[in-house]
């Protein structure tokens, strides 16, 4: 499967069907584009193939499942070679509550975005993950106060 730039006006619809409701037969989906269940079932399983689909997952409320705070940290390494970021790297990735984590240019070697239930279940976090880590050498932390958008839809 090529670029998005190369995908057709029905390979489109289905992904931004696919973005609003995963949870749609195929029937649904075909009925929505305009096509038959039959081609609409090629162009999505081709997709997938190609990893344009990467997975299908339920967005869930994060407060409601007592994770009240978003954190923002900035991680800034004092060691770059390959072995100190693969161990940073592993130790952020075992981490449930770290939803995001971007290898970054500018000030920040990281960014990392991560769900706690409180300030305390964060300060935990950093002991266990970030302060022990040799690598790491300034951690820059910033709590949201509310969300404005949180959308995982990227525009088709």
């Amino acid at each position: 499967m090529p670029q998005t730039e190369e995908l057709d006006q029905f390979e489109r619809a289905i992904l931004a069907a696919l973005q609003k409701n995963a949870r749609q037969s195929v029937q649904e989906l075909a009925e929505k584009i305009g096509l038959s269940t039959s081609p609409t079932w090629r162009r999505l399983k081709a997709m997938q193939d190609a990893g344009v689909i990467l997975e299908y997952v339920a967005r869930l409320d994060a407060a409601k499942l007592g994770y009240g705070q978003t954190v923002f940290a900035n991680v800034t390494l004092a060691k770059h070679n390959r072995d100190a970021l693969l161990d940073f790297e592993k130790a952020i990735v075992e981490r449930p509550e770290v939803l995001q984590c971007f290898s970054m240019t500018g000030s920040a070697d990281y960014i990392i975005r991560a769900v706690v239930k409180d300030a305390a279940h964060y300060e935990r976090f950093l002991q266990e993950v970030v302060f022990i880590n040799p690598a790491v050498q300034h951690i820059s932390s910033h709590f949201a106060l509310r969300e404005i958008k949180n959308t995982s839809a990227l525009p088709i």
